[in-house]
């Protein structure tokens, strides 16, 4: 396990819980995007408090709380919480269902959406392209998500949002370890294609073609899916990291 001390900056002596809670979370996941943590690592709630310098455990085990419902790690029984091993068998599984949900949404957003939707969904993708092109992951990966989200929402179908939200968390794992953009440390706008595939999406979206929005949305996850597989497949986890 990675124990080099991790410093955070506040901006004042007190803070609210919430916040505290985004920093330890925040802070957690670029030890991940970093790779200081791997797959069959333990996460420990003491040492977690140590190596952020907090003053109490409570916003370390919110966080680690919030990363085991999105599928990140998976609690031990009196031994804390452990970084779950890649499966090609999961990936294949995960991304069948996150396809298939996906479209849905993108096939439901373009039958109901409204103007000012397509502008909320553009002023996402033009956040991600700005974190994505700096390398900011952290930043990166909750731009992404929330275009996702937004589109789930326009779907205005409240079923096929739950849904997704949690396909998506747990597809995150996979992307996250395997995805080139996050495994790679430069070239970030190489390895960037989401955002133009995104762009594709809201334009097929905003003209309400359902077919296209559809496909287009099918073969952006599928993409990722397949990188992803290849990668696991190909390699052992562990050369990952």
């Amino acid at each position: 396990m990675y124990t080099s001390m991790v410093t955070l900056k506040h901006p004042g002596q007190t803070m609210a819980k919430k916040n505290l809670e985004e920093i330890a979370y925040d802070a957690i996941m670029k030890l991940i995007f970093e790779h200081h943590f791997k797959p069959g690592d333990l996460l420990l709630e003491t040492e977690l408090t140590e190596m952020l310098k907090m003053r109490s455990r409570t916003p370390v085990r919110h966080a680690l709380t919030r990363l085991e419902a999105r599928g990140f790690i998976i609690k031990m029984k009196k031994k804390g919480c452990m970084i779950p091993s890649p499966s090609p068998e999961d990936a294949k599984a995960v991304f069948f269902a996150r396809e298939h949900i996906e479209g849905l949404n993108a096939a439901s957003a373009a039958e109901n959406c409204l103007p000012e939707d397509i502008v909320d969904l553009r002023r996402v993708v033009e956040k991600e392209s700005e974190h994505g092109s700096i390398g900011n992951k952290v930043a990166y990966s909750k731009v992404n998500e929330a275009f996702h989200s937004e589109v789930a929402k326009k779907s205005k179908n409240k079923y096929l949002f739950q849904y997704s939200r949690h396909i998506f968390w747990r597809s995150s794992y996979y992307t996250f370890f395997f995805e080139s953009y996050y495994t790679h440390k430069t070239d970030y706008q190489q390895h960037m294609q989401a955002p133009l595939q995104h762009l594709a999406i809201i334009d097929a979206i905003e003209n309400k073609d359902t077919g296209k929005a559809e496909e287009l949305m099918k073969a952006h996850i599928r993409n990722s899916y397949d990188e992803i597989f290849s990668r696991i497949s190909m390699h052992p986890a562990d050369r990952f990291f």
